[in-house]
């Protein structure tokens, strides 16, 4: 994608704060041709996330809706079917094609061998679930990236990170463990509206909007629930056992504003996108 005319990286509104990184996933592997096909051996994968932001909707350069769909297994191409509107399932399927797309990149294989195997805390174990924390798998084995996906505003945010990440600089981290990892973009416009912040904020985060200048708040808002929604994928729980309001996210340092991705600012675009790594827990969040 092209670099896009904006701002430079905007610094962070909130005071206390962790500090943005404007290109946290620029950096890009490539392919790692020495990868097994089982994919049982990790090395070579990122250990800090890997970032994409792709357009998908008007004047993308994806392939038809109906080619990204044969590129999908039968459990996603279930879903799309069950989408009624046809724009959303458009953007379910490209988000889903896209994601796959990264994974077999960063492990060196085809998109078509690998088969969805998503998890969500509410429906359980059991069963085929079509939503929920992404994986694949690949010859039978779960393959070892922790993926996130978002989408948002006509776009969307891929993530990718390997078994070695770890959530703060100089914590502590097994060898070979997965780290849960989110992402989320967010439109602006979205969240501006009476009645967002009783429901979705914390009294501190409330309070320290209502400091900042008034043409301010809308991003800093959207922000806000960028963070809240990329947390809570990172640790695998959605918010099925918790409100977004009880969710503290002012002075969280697992989380990253992302102020731009691959080059391109997001405020021009009118989004905003942060990127959280924590510990990999049981269970998955909802993603589209």
């Amino acid at each position: 994608m092209k670099r896009l005319p904006g701002t430079p990286a905007l610094g962070t509104p909130f005071p206390g704060m962790p500090a943005t990184a404007a290109e946290l996933g620029t950096p890009a592997p490539g392919r790692f041709p020495s990868m097994p096909a089982t994919a049982a051996d990790p090395a070579g994968l990122p250990p800090r996330p890997v970032l994409r932001l792709r357009r998908i909707g008007p004047g993308s350069d994806l392939p038809p809706t109906s080619v990204m769909l044969r590129l999908l297994d039968d459990v996603e191409r279930a879903r799309a079917a069950r989408t009624v509107d046809p724009a959303q399932a458009a953007a379910f399927v490209a988000g889903r094609f896209l994601l796959r797309a990264l994974a077999a990149d960063l492990l060196g294989t085809r998109t078509g061998l690998l088969i969805s195997c998503f998890a969500c805390p509410a429906c359980g174990p059991d069963g085929v679930s079509d939503h929920g924390r992404p994986e694949y798998l690949l010859c039978g084995e779960r393959i070892p990236l922790a993926l996130s996906l978002s989408r948002s505003g006509g776009f969307a945010l891929l993530g990718a990170l390997g078994p070695h990440g770890t959530g703060a600089p100089g914590a502590p981290h097994a060898p070979g463990a997965r780290s849960g990892l989110g992402v989320d973009l967010a439109e602006i416009a979205a969240v501006d509206f009476d009645g967002f912040d009783d429901v979705a904020l914390t009294p501190r985060e409330r309070h320290t909007l209502g400091r900042l200048p008034v043409g301010d708040r809308s991003a800093a808002r959207a922000r806000l629930w960028a963070r809240k929604e990329a947390l809570v994928k990172a640790l695998g729980t959605g918010f099925a056992d918790r409100g977004p309001d009880t969710v503290e996210v002012l002075r969280e340092r697992s989380i990253t504003d992302l102020p731009s991705v691959d080059g391109v600012p997001l405020e021009p675009l009118g989004l905003v996108a942060a990127v959280a790594v924590g510990p990999g827990g049981p269970g998955g969040t909802a993603q589209p």
